[in-house]
Formats: structure tokens, sequence, C-alpha cells
């Protein structure tokens, strides 16, 4: 992210094939992400004009609906260890 990198540093970056790596380029370059530029043998790519903030953003949103109904559980949980352990000990009584 903070420099352009040939399409071959990224392969070796990530351990993929250069293959591999042109596949990822090459849907990463239509959703407008990276853009890449060709200068003789080499591929050089760099951020596109298009950023995640919506994907972010919608990401968020769910992430923290997810936390909350995990923290619920939690609570739902913690409440049955509680009633469990109480129980434990009046039948033990």
């Amino acid at each position: 992210m903070r420099a352009d990198a040939s399409v071959t540093d990224l392969a070796e970056r990530f351990h993929m094939t250069l293959t591999g790596m042109k596949k990822h380029i090459g849907i990463l370059e239509r959703a407008e992400l990276v853009t890449t530029e060709k200068v003789g043998r080499v591929r050089t790519c760099r951020l596109g004009s298009r950023r995640l903030e919506e994907e972010s953003a919608w990401i968020e949103n769910y992430r923290q609906m997810w936390a909350a109904r995990f923290d619920a559980l939690d609570t739902v949980i913690e409440e049955l260890k509680r009633k469990e352990q109480r129980d434990g000990r009046k039948k033990r009584e």
C-alpha cells in the first residue's frame, strides 16, 4: 500500500505463483481497487481510485450487530452457569 509494486514482487511477498497473483490482481483491477501499468516486461500495480469505504461501513455495521449478539449470549451463558452452580449446591445439601 505504501508504494507501487510489480506483480512478481507481490507474488513473492505473498508466497504465490505468478499466475495466481495475476488472477488476484485481475479481480482487484476489475473492482477498481488497483490499477496496473506495463512497462517493458514489468507490470506494476498501484492502488486504484476506488477505496473500500462502502465495504468498510457495511462490515462495521455487521461487526457491531454480531458483537452485541455475542455479548447477549455471554450474559445468557453466565446466567446458566450461576443457576447450575446454585442448583448443584441444593442437590448436595
